[in-house]
């Protein structure tokens, strides 16, 4: 959801902000995708996903200009989030280069598909003045919402006060 929504709202955007926004969430990607092989167990990680899937889908709802500023901030985020929370889980007889190989292809994939949802969303949002995608980004936010809300509560449930 947050690559969906990520792409749709960079979709709203001028090319001037697409392009850096893009090549600065490929280099968060990678980086934190290494950084799986050296840090601890990333905890709450769908927590903060879900955070992320909500306030990007109500920015795409919004259909605002963002700046600059918060479109790169808002692509290390996803990046960071993303790449921390696809380790690759530890298998006997998996070796280093095999590991590398699949934090490789992770990157590749999630790369590709956020650039070909920000180009479907960049033509997509000259159809009907972006109604299509503005509806989409209410869906995700919606969805977001809702998976947000079973979570905490199987969080509470789990923790009884």
């Amino acid at each position: 959801m947050v690559l969906l929504a990520l792409g749709l709202l960079l979709g709203q955007q001028t090319p001037s902000t697409i392009r850096p926004s893009l090549a600065l969430y490929i280099l968060s990607l990678g980086s934190a995708l290494v950084l799986t092989r050296f840090l601890p167990r990333f905890v709450q990680g769908e927590l903060n996903l879900l955070i992320l899937a909500l306030s990007l889908g109500l920015l795409v709802i919004l259909k605002l200009r963002i700046n600059l500023a918060l479109a790169l901030t808002l692509s290390i985020c996803a990046g960071v989030l993303i790449g921390l929370d696809s380790r690759v889980s530890a298998l006997p007889g998996l070796g280093a280069s095999k590991i590398y190989l699949q934090l490789a292809g992770t990157a590749v994939s999630a790369s590709l598909l956020l650039s070909l949802l920000t180009l479907f969303s960049f033509y997509l949002n000259k159809l009907l003045n972006g109604l299509a995608v503005r509806v989409l980004g209410a869906w995700i936010t919606a969805g977001s919402l809702m998976v947000l809300a079973l979570f905490i509560h199987s969080l509470i449930k789990a923790n009884p006060a």
